[in-house]
């Protein structure tokens, strides 16, 4: 390993017409800047599919994020291999519900047991009057 001289503190000047200075420049390096644009794309897609998931399920679980990673490999000649990637996650939905009953023979129904009872055939009223069908006060 060779030693070199430590650079002195960097300097920010706006001397290079060729200097990247924002994040912006950065990214519109890779792909020919199809990356930065792919990416504002999906971020957009993040947005709204995160209102979507507000007006479906409400806010809670509305969350989302992006990961960004950059890689760089500096060459012999002072050269730099960059590579980057972008990870978008979305909210996740819910789980589905549902409902149903158990029966006496412990088997899964939609029939309600409280209605079982509720329906246990026609009741005798007695005393009511057979051609009217009218209940007697006794």
């Amino acid at each position: 390993m060779t030693k070199r001289t430590p650079l002195p503190p960097a300097e920010v000047t706006n001397n290079d017409p060729y200097s990247i200075r924002s994040i912006e420049q950065l990214f519109s390096l890779f792909d020919g800047g199809e990356f930065l644009s792919t990416f504002m794309s999906d971020h957009r897609d993040l947005l709204v599919e995160l209102q979507d998931h507000n007006d479906q399920y409400g806010h809670k679980g509305a969350k989302g994020s992006f990961s960004i990673s950059v890689a760089y490999e500096l060459g012999g000649a002072g050269d730099l291999g960059m590579k980057i990637s972008a990870d978008f996650k979305g909210p996740k939905k819910p789980a589905s519900n549902a409902a149903a009953y158990v029966d006496g023979q412990g088997q899964m129904t939609l029939y309600s047991p409280m209605m079982k009872r509720m329906h246990g055939g026609v009741r005798d009223v007695t005393p009511h009057d057979p051609e009217t069908g009218e209940v007697r006060d006794v």
